[in-house]
């Protein structure tokens, strides 16, 4: 984890009643990249890849609802409608369009779903580890994490210590950082998430089963990759290829010496994959889809 010399601006906007944060790093001329973390963590998670991008791209990296510095809904929703609903409003106030969207683990099943609603607003897409639906290891793997992470702490080198024993390839001084954002400490000295427990508590009593999203798939029209950490319990092989085959024209990348977090445990073969992949030269995709069927499926 590099010290970071250029720091981000955080911005606030009220959503439906809720307040959402986003980092702002700047270049407000550039094109726009969006990122969108993964499930439990921050827009901080992304800071080190935006440092190796923010000169070229306008990057704006969102705190998903019930995350990071984000409000809490009131009443616990956090469907992926919700999300498709955040995001969609966050694109229309700023005005933001030909994105290149990126997305990690829920995150990317977000950026999946707002992709195939409003295709017009995405040049680009990447999913990160993201699984399109669930299967009995990939919840049992995410169980797993749910059941280690603390919800409470005396301390955050006990929150480093587990992060580090759930994904041994990230660096200490990654997990110090995923920790002190993804953390705060309360009165009598406890170390609390800052993300909205009721999520965890949710995905538990409902299995850590998440909703089918492998008919929307075919709806996808932009230039997309798929990444895969090579270690990952959570996205197998077999996963990306049937993903691949239902995508238009998707590529695949794997990252070495990585799990679910290949953003972060292999920062340099990841920041490689997705420059190589904005290199590219992509014939202008064409927004060709089912509007009656996108009406059917996609809740605006």
């Amino acid at each position: 984890m590099r010290t970071m010399k250029v720091k981000p601006k955080d911005e606030y906007l009220d959503i439906d009643g809720l307040r959402l944060h986003y980092l702002d790093w700047g270049n407000g001329r550039h094109q726009v990249m969006l990122l969108l973390h993964g499930f439990m963590a921050h827009a901080h998670a992304w800071d080190e890849f935006a440092l190796g991008f923010r000169n070229r791209y306008h990057i704006i990296a969102l705190d998903q609802r019930g995350h990071g510095e984000s409000q809490w809904s009131r009443d616990a929703v956090y469907s992926i409608d919700a999300h498709f609903s955040d995001i969609a409003n966050i694109v229309k106030i700023l005005s933001l369009k030909d994105l290149i969207l990126i997305g990690h683990s829920m995150g990317g099943r977000n950026a999946l779903f707002y992709t195939v609603c409003h295709p017009q607003n995405v040049e680009r897409l990447v999913l990160v580890d993201a699984r399109p639906s669930s299967d009995t290891g990939t919840s049992k793997t995410l169980r797993h994490h749910l059941v280690h992470l603390p919800l409470q702490a005396d301390s955050l080198s006990e929150v480093v210590q587990v992060i580090q024993r759930l994904y041994p390839y990230l660096s200490t001084k990654t997990c110090e950082h995923l920790a002190s954002y993804g953390y705060r400490q309360i009165l009598g000295g406890k170390f609390v998430p800052k993300f909205d427990v009721r999520m965890s508590l949710q995905s538990d009593r409902l299995g850590c089963v998440t909703e089918d999203l492998w008919p929307f798939l075919k709806n996808v029209v932009c230039p997309t990759l798929i990444v895969r950490g090579k270690d990952s319990a959570f996205l197998s092989r077999a996963g990306v290829r049937k993903i691949c085959k239902i995508i238009p024209g998707a590529k695949s990348k794997e990252i070495p010496m990585a799990t679910h977090m290949p953003v972060q445990e292999n920062p340099r073969a990841f920041q490689k994959v997705i420059s190589d992949f904005l290199n590219e030269k992509c014939k202008k995709h064409v927004h060709f889809f089912r509007r009656k069927n996108l009406r059917d499926d996609c809740r605006s």
